[in-house]
């Protein structure tokens, strides 16, 4: 759940209002005009850059010979401020109250969300290049099942006489959802060199999503899901052991307009048994300077394994009011060979 603290701005603006709220009722102006006085800086302190972006993926995948099928899920949910400033004048207003209110209904925040179901088929071949190695090329056609959601509401709830909450914004993500189909086109090579190295590596390449589909959420506005390229290398010094890197060629976008993402990660994997496979590492984010460590394994044998991976950010952010690292991840895949 990487994000720059938008979460806690909310959560801390509702403290002030809650303070500011409570106070009217002193009918001392001194006290009173203090809390406006704090409720107009948490406003005016809240950036429109900051942000709640959160990421969740799973994956079940078959192969068949030169084809592979499966199901493949991902979520990506975000959130944006865009905040009118509140005058300083405004603080001692006689119609304090009303004005203040107001001012805070001027600003809003746009939860948007995407649920994506991918059900590709794949088809693959490898090359023999002699002394160079292997070369395996694949392409993916896909079918692609969008559940959206946008909506943009004011920061200031004046039904119940509060401010929308970070926990608010999570439960938006569920509601006023608008389901679409597309199609994506996905193409990868892996190299695996051969003698002309002395141990054995390997070098990828994959793009997604080649053709740019989008969906459009109940208001019309579309979320794109842009094409993304990512390179790879793995190298096995030891029999047991192997050193990977990759690396976003391309920014990518992200549900957040303007927000983008380049993630480059680096690890290794240790492979005790034939039927385990444990890997440690961490990654970066190049575009938003946010970092994780990284920790998963594989259990099974080559015709049926089980994949799980997480990261644990290095930083954190406040939510609902509580520490939680800065990016939060958990991926999981079941895969069948034949």
């Amino acid at each position: 759940m990487p994000g720059k603290k938008l979460a806690q701005d909310l959560d801390n603006l509702s403290t002030t209002y809650k303070t500011w709220n409570n106070d009217l009722s002193t009918n001392n102006p001194v006290i009173i005009d203090q809390a406006a006085t704090g409720l107009v800086n948490a406003v005016n302190s809240i950036s429109n850059s900051d942000n709640l972006v959160a990421t969740i993926d799973g994956a079940v995948g078959v192969q068949i010979k030169h084809f592979g099928t499966g199901v493949f899920g991902t979520f990506e949910g975000g959130a944006s401020p865009n905040i009118t400033p509140i005058p300083q004048g405004d603080i001692t207003s006689p119609n304090n109250p009303a004005t203040l209110q107001n001012d805070l209904a001027k600003s809003t925040v746009t939860p948007r969300g995407i649920m994506l179901l991918e059900i590709p088929l794949s088809y693959g071949r490898d090359f023999n290049l002699d002394k160079y190695g292997h070369l395996g090329l694949g392409i993916s056609l896909k079918y692609l099942h969008a559940e959206t959601t946008s909506v943009t509401q004011s920061i200031y709830n004046g039904s119940n006489n509060s401010i929308i909450s970070s926990n608010d914004l999570t439960k938006q993500l569920s509601k006023n959802l608008s389901s679409k189909d597309n199609f994506g086109l996905d193409l990868g090579a892996l190299w695996k060199i051969g003698k002309v190295v002395p141990v054995p590596t390997s070098i990828g390449l994959v793009g997604k999503n080649l053709n740019a589909p989008s969906f459009s959420d109940q208001s019309g506005d579309k979320i794109p899901v842009d094409p993304q390229i990512r390179t790879g290398i793995a190298i096995s010094p030891l029999k047991w052991l192997d050193i990977v890197a990759d690396l976003d060629v391309i920014k990518n976008t992200t549900v957040v307009p303007g927000l983008r993402s380049q993630q480059f990660g680096g690890g290794a994997e240790f492979k005790p048994y034939r039927c385990l496979k444990l890997r440690v590492g961490g990654l970066t984010d190049l575009a938003q300077s946010t970092g994780a460590v990284t920790a998963g394994f594989s259990i099974g044998i080559p015709s049926v394994s089980f994949d799980l991976d997480g990261a644990y950010g290095l930083g954190t952010i406040q939510y609902e009011n509580k520490s939680v690292p800065s990016e939060a991840k958990v991926q999981f895949s079941m895969n069948f060979a034949f």
